[in-house]
């Protein structure tokens, strides 16, 4: 299943943050490095309270980022940052992410590679059969939630 990142209803996930005046660049639109940050907590939120519920301990590593920005945002005002997970493997997956601005804009996508690791050997390891099945369930909802 092909997904646009772009689109905010594939996306049963978000997170809301107040953009801050500290967030700014030198030409006074948020800075990229704000807007990675964003998606981060999104990510991190989606990863804690939705696809670790209820499964053994498994550890992520970020393997990718990739970021495409679209928009521009400005102080004073609100993003939205979504996270689905949009593939899985035998030793990673996917997290797509998307950015909007208040006006329910696209500001930003974002693809992920997570690698499954070894919290030993600090290697990658495949995912264990019951959170690999739970991450190809999540990646065939409709909005990257449980169903």
């Amino acid at each position: 299943m092909t997904l646009d990142l772009a689109q905010r209803g594939i996306y049963g996930f978000s997170t809301s943050e107040n953009l801050r005046f500290a967030d700014l660049d030198a030409n006074g639109h948020i800075n990229n490095g704000s807007f990675i940050e964003l998606l981060e907590n999104a990510r991190v939120s989606y990863l804690r309270t939705i696809v670790r519920s209820g499964l053994p301990r498994f550890r992520l590593v970020i393997g990718r980022i990739e970021a495409d920005f679209k928009r521009q945002m400005f102080f004073p005002g609100t993003a939205t940052a979504c996270a689905r997970i949009i593939e899985a493997h035998d030793r990673k997956c996917v997290i797509g992410q998307g950015l909007f601005d208040g006006e329910g804009n696209c500001t930003a996508v974002q693809k992920v590679i997570m690698v499954s690791l070894n919290e030993e050997t600090h290697r990658s390891t495949p995912f264990d059969p019951v959170v690999r099945a739970a991450l190809d369930r999540l990646a065939a909802s409709a909005d990257g939630l449980p169903t």
